[in-house]
């Protein structure tokens, strides 16, 4: 009876691990599906490149799908791209926006399942301001309307970001902050930029951290910025920055990490170091215990062999 029993139990589990596996499988198939853009995030310098560009779109689904493409502007980025859209009327008093420097060779999309098709994006060049612009091109799937049905709002979104040719153009930024992200005296791996882009263009600031241990010895290095994710003007964004160990023994003690930037066509450089203490490769904890343990047990047999001695002499 307890055989049959546990054999029941193994087959229960066996069928639910395998629902998952399929759920997975089903999962993976449909995330395919659906519409996708390209490219998704597009720069574009007026100074040498041309006013316009094309967006291509693919129906990876079974069904008709009418694109209604528009444009809107945003205020802000966060990591990986999360953005702030504006209104109409905050759009109009944000002199970094460009939706209305924008046009479309077509407003529309009409596209069969499976079918591919591009369409041109233009941007008045000769009516731009100075600096930096940027928007978000917006793809709209339209869908009728019925009684039965709530009609669900689906965008694809690709992001522009246009520098203008007028000669006006600043470049200006350092680093507000520098931190290592550390767990107590750990040694840490990860490392906070803050920057503080200070210029009226957008900019994507390159270079590399690195870390030296006590002896002045490198020990960690990483390549800051290698998502290439953009700094928008008059703006802060914080950047984080996992570094690679090429030492296999951390000492104790005082560390130094130092990072590099270099930003815009003009090659502006920016730097900053942070020092910290850190145990290093040794847990401080556990060889704080193990040295109260060893002293403990000298003391215990210190103790016994006094006894001992004792005795003997009595």
């Amino acid at each position: 009876m307890k055989i049959k029993s546990v054999s029941f139990l193994i087959a229960i589990l066996t069928f639910a691990f395998c629902l998952l596996c399929l759920k997975g499988t089903v999962y993976a198939q449909n995330a395919q599906k659906g519409i996708t853009v390209y490219p998704s995030i597009i720069h574009i310098d007026l100074a040498q490149d041309a006013p316009e560009y094309e967006l291509t779109y693919i129906n990876n689904t079974d069904a008709e799908i009418n694109l209604k493409l528009s444009v809107q502007d945003f205020s802000e980025l966060e990591d990986n791209y999360k953005i702030n859209f504006l209104d109409a009327k905050d759009a109009a008093n944000y002199k970094y926006s460009l939706s209305s420097w924008i046009s479309f060779e077509n407003n529309n999309l009409f596209l069969s399942p499976g079918e591919k098709k591009s369409v041109k994006v233009f941007i008045d060049k000769n009516r731009i301001t100075k600096g930096g612009h940027y928007a978000s091109i917006l793809a709209e799937i339209a869908q009728a309307e019925t009684k039965n049905q709530v009609a669900v709002k689906a965008i694809i979104s690709s992001l522009l970001f246009v520098r203008a040719s007028t000669g006006q153009e600043v470049e200006d930024g350092k680093i507000s902050d520098f931190t290592a992200l550390q767990d107590g005296i750990e040694y840490p791996t990860l490392y906070q930029v803050r920057f503080q882009n200070n210029g009226n263009v957008h900019v994507i600031p390159y270079g590399q951290i690195r870390v030296f241990d006590p002896l002045g010895n490198l020990v960690s290095k990483g390549p800051f910025n290698a998502d290439s994710l953009d700094a928008l003007p008059e703006s802060f964004r914080n950047y984080e920055t996992t570094v690679t160990n090429y030492q296999k023994i951390l000492l104790p003690g005082m560390y130094t990490a130092k990072v590099d930037l270099t930003f815009g066509k003009t090659n502006q450089k920016s730097t900053a170091t942070v020092k910290f203490f850190s145990q290093g490769m040794f847990d401080f904890p556990k060889v704080g215990l193990g040295l109260v343990l060893i002293l403990l047990l000298a003391l215990y047999f210190r103790r016994k062999l006094k006894t001992k001695s004792s005795t003997k002499n009595s």
